[in-house]
Parts: structure tokens; C-alpha cells; sequence
């Protein structure tokens, strides 16, 4: 699609990173514009080539593993540059919107899942142990965002006794939190770019499908069922397994659902 400089990639760069530090300063910033992150990486990727996107993470992550430490660089991989590199990818190839979302989800999320298992994980917890050790630091990370913001004090001790009571069980469906997570910051990010870009080159590399008429795999209801079933019936490991999948294949439904209201929102 086009060339870039090696002085206009490193401004690039140091623009993303400055950025970055903005966003991961300033809280307020932070819940509003770190979702979008992936955008400008995404949308450099897919307008100057593969080998410039992937020189462009590359010098990204490297820095952040300079400046933060490899934790948050690993952390930054996994969330954000996987999921622009696998979502630039397959705008490249023009698959469907759909399966866009899904694929570069699907390798962001299976790959942090696997990475807080094998790399931030506690060897002397159990698994349940370290998923709720997680919920609870997301519960005091919302807590310390809403002091800051000057929340009524009130409404934080509220907070803190939900997370006493829910972190327990919400630990046990903490994949298909990481996952939906992942889908929500795929589906925003792949149309903030398809937005931009299209304000931007006249030349259309998205595909033509449209959101109002994306259909729901049949087999889907097989999934809902038998995951309702699971989690009904058994325990321990089947049990939270059962609930991840029935969340998720919940989400699935809505978003028919969204789909569905659009198309008539659409056709009046």
C-alpha cells in the first residue's frame, strides 16, 4: 500500500509511546481512550505492509520492555500488539467482519489466558485461587480509579463489599471475562480504524458485510445448550468450564440480537 521512512517510523513510535504514557497516567484517560489503542498500530500495519507493521510492534514492544520491565511489555503484547497484528491481517486478506473480530480476539485472549497461567501465576495456588487472586486486583485497581476521581465514599465502600462477596464465584468465569474483554476491544478497534480509514484513503480494504446482517452459527445452540446443562449438573472443573461457555455463547446471542435491531433500524 505504501512506504515509510525509517525517520518517520520512529517518530511514529515515539508519538505512539508518548501516547501511551499519557493514557497510563492519567486514569480518566485511561478508561476512555485505552480501548483504542490497537487503532494507530492496526492502521500503520494494514496502510504501509507487513514487514513495516511488524518492524513497528517490534520497536513498540521493545522500548516498553526497556522502559516498564517485561511484565507490562508482555502484558502490552498479548492485549493489544497481538490483536492489531492478527486484525491487520486479516483486513489484509479481506475476510469478513466477523471473522476479523473473532480470529484477532480469539489469538489475544487465548494467548493472555495462557500467559498469566504460565508467567504471572503462583506455582503454590490452585487455579481458582489465582483467577480470584486476579478479580480482586482488578476490584482494588476500580476502587483506587474511583478515589481519584473523587467518587462519594459511599458508593466505594459499596464497591468493596460487592468484591468481597462476588470475587469467589466470579473467579470461576474469569476466562470468558478475559475473552469478552478481548471481543469488545476487537469489535470497537476494528471499526474506529474501518472509520478512519476511510476518512483517510479512498481506497477500501474492508469488507463489505455488515454488522445488520451477521447470522449466528447453528451449532451455537448446541453449545448453549449443553453448557447450560454442564453447569447445572456439574462441579469444580466441568462446572466453571460449563459457565464460561454459556457466557460466552450468551454474548453470542446478544450480539444477534443487536444485529437484528439494526437491520430493522436499517430497513424503516
Amino acid at each position: 500500500m505504501g512506504r515509510l521512512s525509517a525517520e518517520k517510523a520512529l517518530l511514529l513510535v515515539v508519538v505512539f509511546l508518548v501516547f501511551l504514557f499519557v493514557v497510563m497516567l492519567v486514569p480518566g484517560l485511561s478508561v476512555m481512550l485505552g480501548v483504542l489503542i490497537p487503532v494507530p498500530l492496526t492502521f500503520v500495519y494494514v496502510r504501509f505492509g507487513r514487514r513495516t507493521g511488524l518492524v513497528l510492534l517490534t520497536l513498540i514492544f521493545v522500548v516498553l520492555f526497556i522502559l516498564t520491565g517485561p511484565k507490562q511489555a508482555i502484558l502490552f503484547f498479548t492485549e493489544y500488539v497481538v490483536l492489531a497484528g492478527v486484525m491487520a491481517e486479516t483486513i489484509r486478506f479481506r475476510l469478513s467482519f466477523d471473522k476479523c473480530i473473532l480470529f484477532s480476539a480469539l489469538f489475544s485472549a487465548a494467548l493472555s489466558i495462557v500467559l498469566l497461567l504460565f508467567v504471572f501465576a503462583d506455582r503454590e495456588a490452585t487455579l481458582l485461587e489465582f483467577f480470584q487472586k486476579q478479580i480482586d486486583g482488578h476490584f482494588t485497581q476500580s476502587i483506587e480509579a474511583l478515589k481519584t476521581m473523587g467518587d462519594k465514599s459511599e458508593e466505594i465502600k459499596v464497591l468493596q463489599d460487592f468484591a468481597g462477596k462476588a470475587s469467589g464465584s466470579l473467579a470461576q468465569a474469569y476466562p470468558s471475562f478475559i475473552a469478552l474483554g478481548t471481543l469488545i476491544t476487537a469489535l470497537v478497534n476494528y471499526y474506529a480504524t474501518r472509520f478512519l480509514w476511510r476518512r483517510i484513503d479512498s481506497y477500501d480494504m474492508f469488507h463489505h458485510a455488515r454488522f445488520s446482517g451477521w447470522v449466528v452459527p447453528d451449532q451455537v445452540i448446541w453449545i448453549l445448550i449443553g453448557s447450560s446443562a454442564v453447569f447445572l449438573l456439574a462441579d469444580n472443573a466441568l462446572g466453571a468450564i460449563g459457565i464460561n461457555l454459556l457466557l460466552m455463547a450468551l454474548v453470542a446471542y446478544f450480539f444477534q440480537g443487536l444485529a437484528i435491531t439494526i437491520y430493522f433500524l436499517e430497513s424503516r
